[in-house]
């Protein structure tokens, strides 16, 4: 049993005998050990000792277990402050030993957790002071830090790593520093001075361990010291006092286990009791970044409570900055320099504060909250109704600012008035126009005051803030819009100036000035720069070409609104362009990072353009534009294509079995579609006319009217290019009477598409027809025209397949030169050097033409061209002129601006807005007419 229990006692006696001997050999070669170590440790000698002792005890079987060992560990009590203490010391050697090799990185590492236990030790101290154990840490890391920065051979020795740490140390130390300054310099002037506090207390604090009671006590005097100046008289407290007292609260702001609520409560009151406005101003302005500090997040919003509460600080302070002129506000001011005396009146004084980030912080707040609020909610509505107070404040603070003479803060502001109003049409503007002059004569004093100090939760009682009396809003919304542009204009920067040129065209294009946006568009010059913009500007630009459209559309200016709306509407992610919801493709995934920066930059319901209008819009522009062109182009009808998007809709539905009646946009679109391809217009218009987002237009019947002339006029044109060859002459005034048109206009019609070469035919004034000619060729002969030029491309691309086997070809393209074995074509016909050998080797095989066949014209669905080839071996760039197909023309850029930018290039043969006399060059791809085709 013994040796479950311990060892023997002949073991016992022989190890203690062992012990005592080592021990009077050590006692007596001399005593260098110190007693703490021998405390400390627990030695064998001391065990031994008080197992004898216990050896005629219950306990004399467990003498050399561990059991007794911890019993012995726990005899030794230190204090919690002790403990705390003893970390902070290590915590200092450790930093003094990486000192001793160079590793900034690490120190960085340790000065954070010195940090962190310099405040749990601070719990256990009386008042402010701090251990000199600290302070001796930060004086070595201060010395060293200098004694680095004089040595540039050490400096260069450092790996990029080492030298980022130490170049952030550097900074750090000399912020945090400013803290101690005063301490640290009593420390510099008695280095081996004792603190005889600390021993004090921690003589205390070893009396008193394992005290709870004390323990409460100790927290609560602690919690009384710091509400001692919340007890105070106000009358009490001096201007010494509250500097002091802002001073400590921006130290710990932002630190670990720093309670903001705390700190924004002992703000509140010291507004109360600050003396004089400059006082005043600065803790208004620290208060104002508390609040904001009480965000929870960058997915959330400031809560409506609070960011009212910031609202009227701000108007608080524009008065105090209004009412007292030799107050400064600088951004770069210390804030914490410390000021016992208050400055006399009139005194030129500068104080701390951005009065221009405090409007940018609320106007971001302010839209985040609109766009997680549901929009369908009376509080969506009740959160619109703030936004009144916003401009009141923004037309304040640009009012200082243009006083104080600071422009680039004052461009800022009035961009962010800017995206306030672009949007709004006469209606709403006047309709806000209104809520404001009512919320002006309710209220009862121009701020309303300020709520009590427990309030924060929207649960809990609201705070009201309604628009001061002394705010006048303009009675014109293009004025106040012409004025806040205009000083952007002056005084902003690049940024500043598009995105305000791109509300501008917004407004005017909601106006129904469609020149006036098109024109500021092409002065701007937008379309060439905006690819390198941020996200949201893109997608500001995007809005501005979707309006753009739109007023083209409602002007009957079809060309030129299906220019501005084809890249937007043909890339397939149209929400995300305009950034109103997300479409999931089905081979497309996001990750949660790509989802969350998606919805932090959705637009809020109440700014959407409706997507069904610019579908309604963009495919009616599309069907008046393709059908005609199809009825030209009986053959191939994608030879000249408009809208690419349209041809995938249109053939969706050819292939359908059953075409049920219309249901959505596109069903009215491809029904009205076929019945103009067959000349009925009535039907056509009647199926456009059954849209529902008609209703949204605020002049619907001015715009059904217009689209009833476009149907009929393009239904002329189909007919006449559909069934023109199956006539001898038609009659202009049976024309007339089938389109309800007057003779006029089907006489312009008409002598329109024989300028163009479209319509083979020419008027007869006296009988008043338009007499056909006999010169176009039969649906026969041009089904063989077209066999022979594919007969042709066939034996065209086998010589040059066997040509390019043998050789020849690569030779006499590449060298330009004749060579052994080269064969040249000279007038249509090839040379004997090489040419006829090497075609008589093996033969022509036609396979050879689909690895080797260059890239010609588009030619129909089979591959082959209905020309002369001009692009030569496009797989290898062999071509036979030397340039091939056609080019994709210039670069000019006007499509949707996104994420991924779809649809970056121009046309060859058309550009956005390309039907506009002097071409505006901004927009579509367009289609590869005469160019190459993958």
């Amino acid at each position: 049993m013994s040796k479950f229990w311990g060892r023997d006692s002949s073991e016992e006696e022989e190890e203690s005998t062992e012990e005592e001997s080592s021990s009077e050999e050590e006692s007596k070669s001399g005593d260098d050990s110190s007693s703490e170590d021998e405390s400390s440790s627990g030695s064998d000698s001391d065990s031994d000792s008080d197992s004898d002792s216990d050896e005629d005890g219950p306990n004399k079987f467990l003498a050399g277990s561990s059991d007794s060992d911890s019993d012995d560990d726990r005899r030794v009590v230190k204090s919690e402050k002790d403990k705390r203490m003893g970390e902070l010391g290590q915590t200092a050697e450790d930093i003094r030993n990486k000192i001793k090799i160079n590793d900034w990185s690490t120190i960085q590492e340790l000065f954070d957790v010195l940090n962190q236990r310099l405040e749990k030790t601070r719990k256990f101290l009386v008042g402010a002071t701090v251990p000199r154990v600290y302070l001796k840490c930060l004086i070595e890391l201060e010395d060293y830090v200098n004694e680095t920065v004089g040595n540039k051979d050490l400096k260069k020795k450092m790996s990029p790593t080492n030298a980022k740490a130490f170049n952030t140390m550097r900074q750090r130390l000399k912020k945090h520093n400013v803290n101690f300054a005063d301490q640290m310099a009593k420390v510099r002037e008695n280095p081996d001075e004792d603190d005889e506090e600390d021993a004090a207390e921690s003589a205390s604090s070893e009396s008193e361990s394992g005290d709870e009671r004390e323990q409460e006590d100790r927290k609560q005097q602690q919690q009384k010291a710091k509400d001692k100046l919340l007890t105070m008289d106000p009358k009490e407290i001096t201007y010494e006092m509250v500097s002091r007292k802002l001073r400590e609260i921006v130290v710990s702001r932002g630190r670990r286990g720093t309670d903001k609520q705390e700190q924004v409560e002992m703000l509140t009151y010291l507004v109360t009791v600050a003396r004089g406005p400059a006082q005043r101003f600065e803790v208004l302005a620290q208060l104002t970044s508390s609040l904001f500090d009480l965000n929870p997040g960058m997915m959330g919003h400031l809560q409506t409570g609070l960011w009212k509460k910031c609202v009227v600080n701000l108007f608080e302070m524009l008065r105090i900055l209004q009412d007292n002129q030799n107050i400064k506000v600088d951004e770069n001011a210390d804030a914490l320099e410390e000021r016992t005396e208050q400055p006399a009146d009139g005194a030129e004084t500068r104080v701390w504060g951005n009065v221009v980030a405090f409007v940018e912080r609320l106007d971001d707040e302010l839209f985040k909250s609109l766009q997680v609020i549901d929009p369908h909610t009376h509080e969506y509505m009740a959160r619109l109704r703030d936004e009144p107070v916003y401009l009141a404040l923004g037309s304040k603070v640009l009012d200082y600012l243009n006083r104080v003479g600071d422009l680039v803060g004052s461009a800022k502001v009035a961009l962010r008035l800017v995206e306030h109003l672009y949007y709004k049409t006469d209606a709403v503007y006047d309709a806000m126009r209104k809520l404001t002059v009512a919320q002006q004569q309710s209220a009862a004093a121009p701020v309303a005051p300020v709520a009590e100090d427990g309030e924060e939760e929207d649960s809990g009682p609201k705070v009201e803030v309604l628009v001061p009396s002394d705010y006048v809003m303009a009675e014109n919304c293009h004025e106040l819009m012409r004025s806040l542009v205009g000083g952007i204009f002056r005084n902003g920067d690049e940024r500043t100036k598009a995105r305000s040129m791109m509300c501008y065209i917004y407004h005017k294009a909601i106006h129904d000035d469609f020149h006036g946006a098109r024109d500021l568009l092409l002065m701007s010059h937008l379309q060439d720069s905006i690819q390198h913009m941020d996200v949201s500007t893109m997608i500001l630009y995007n809005r501005a070409m979707a309006q753009l459209g739109l007023a083209g559309f409602r002007a009957g200016l079809i060309q030129e609104a299906h220019a501005c709306l084809n890249e937007l509407y043909g890339s397939g992610h149209i929400k995300e362009l305009l950034a109103q919801g997300m479409s999931m493709g089905k081979y497309h995934e996001k990750t949660p990072e790509q989802e969350l920066a998606e919805k932090r930059r959705q637009m809020p319901f109440h700014m959407h353009i409706t997507l069904e209008l610019l579908e309604s819009a963009y495919l009616t522009c599309a069907m008046l534009l393709e059908v005609p062109n199809m009825a030209a182009n009986p053959l191939n009808p994608k030879k000249k294509m408009i809208s690419k998007s349209f041809h995938r809709i249109w053939d969706t539905y050819a292939r359908q079995a059953f075409t049920g009646p219309p249901e959505n946009v596109r069903d009215h679109i491809m029904a009205a579609s076929r019945a103009l391809a067959q000349g009925d217009w009535s039907k056509s218009f009647n199926y456009l006319k059954a849209l529902n987002a008609w209703n949204l237009l605020p002049k619907k019947e001015q715009v059904l009217a217009m689209l009833k002339v476009k149907v009929q006029e393009e239904a002329v044109r189909t007919y006449l290019l559909s069934y023109s060859s199956q006539y001898a002459s038609l009659s202009l005034d049976q024309l007339a009477s089938m389109f309800e048109l007057p003779d006029k206009q089907i006489y312009s019609i008409a002598s329109k598409m024989m300028i163009a070469e479209e319509l083979p035919g020419s008027w007869d004034q006296p009988t008043r027809t338009i007499v056909m000619h006999a010169s176009e060729s039969s649906r026969v002969q041009r089904v063989a025209l077209q066999l022979a030029d594919k007969a042709a491309v066939i034996v065209d691309l086998n010589e040059r397949a066997l040509a390019y086997r043998t050789g020849g070809l690569r030779d006499a393209d590449d060298e330009g030169g004749a060579g052994a074995g080269s064969s040249r074509r000279r007038g249509g016909q090839w040379d004997d050097e090489g040419g006829a050998g090497g075609r008589s080797r093996g033969g022509a095989k036609l396979g050879m033409v689909r690895n080797i066949g260059g890239r010609g014209d588009r030619g129909d669905r089979g591959g082959m061209r209905s020309g002369p080839r001009s692009g030569g071996m496009g797989g290898r760039g062999y071509r036979r002129d030397g340039m091939g197909g056609g080019s994709y023309g210039d670069r000019v850029g006007g499509g949707p601006r996104g994420y991924g930018r779809p649809g970056m290039g121009g046309g060859s043969s058309m550009s956005a807005l390309g039907s506009l006399r002097g071409g505006m060059g901004m927009g579509p791809r367009g289609d590869l007419r005469d160019s190459q085709r993958p």
